[in-house]
């Protein structure tokens, strides 16, 4: 399986879920409403759907909201933060054997002034990756080092878009495979997290590899769920002001 195929793959099944998770959030919170009710909005049929702002002030519907934001922040939320440490607490069963490829081989669309264009523009991600990463020198490099892996990202592009894909390292990985800047403040988080997003591209030799793919859909779906809840939340909280 290649590194594009797989990053692809999973962007696919994420997106498949967080329908899935929509629906059901919706059905959730709307089968609350039969709990409810406004005299005013049945006179005038101006029922609210979900999400919508309330017709009027003091609208009986917002009872309801007010359950909503009560359903997602305590039930809902609890359920994500309890699948989230049985992620976790299964994480600790592996431990990293210390290869270095995570610090010396990424790949990326975008060229290094590319990311330090959307780091100046706010993008979070670019600005720590820029922070520690460079880019190979050329392809070859990269192909010198992984040559597999460069083929396997090669392999899923056009011909005509190979030039646009560049590679990644990090100067900070020791000899020994130890990051240098370990407990330093310059360490980007997702360093200090890896491999946790689910959205990380993980090398078949990895000694999480096996932690990922059996808790890939979970760990798909509590961030997913965390997404909509967050979405669902700051929507109930705006209608109700």
């Amino acid at each position: 399986m290649s590194l594009k195929y797989e990053l692809s793959h999973t962007k696919m099944r994420y997106r498949e879920l967080f329908q899935d998770i929509r629906e059901m959030l919706e059905n959730r919170l709307n089968d609350l409403r039969s709990k409810f009710t406004c005299p005013v909005c049945e006179l005038e049929g101006t029922v609210p759907e979900l999400l919508e702002p309330l017709p009027h002030k003091d609208c009986g519907y917002s009872d309801w909201y007010q359950a909503g934001i009560r359903l997602l922040e305590q039930e809902v939320g609890k359920d994500i933060l309890e699948q989230l440490e049985q992620i976790n607490a299964y994480k600790k069963t592996f431990s990293c054997h210390m290869c270095g490829v995570c610090c010396r081989f990424a790949s990326s669309e975008f060229s290094y002034e590319e990311l330090l264009e959307k780091s100046q523009q706010g993008d979070t991600f670019a600005s720590q990756f820029t922070s520690v990463f460079l880019p190979y020198e050329s392809m070859e490099a990269a192909h010198k080092k992984f040559p597999q892996m460069v083929n396997d990202v090669l392999a899923e592009v056009e011909e005509q878009e190979r030039s646009s894909v560049y590679f990644y390292h990090c100067p900070y990985v020791g000899e020994d495979n130890r990051c240098t800047i370990f407990g330093n403040p310059k360490r980007p988080e997702f360093c200090a997290t890896y491999p946790d997003t689910p959205l990380t591209f993980i090398y078949n030799q990895c000694a999480w590899k096996p932690w990922k793919d059996e808790t890939h859909d979970e760990a798909l779906k509590a961030h997913a769920t965390i997404e909509l809840a967050t979405y669902f939340l700051a929507k109930l909280h705006d209608s109700l002001n």
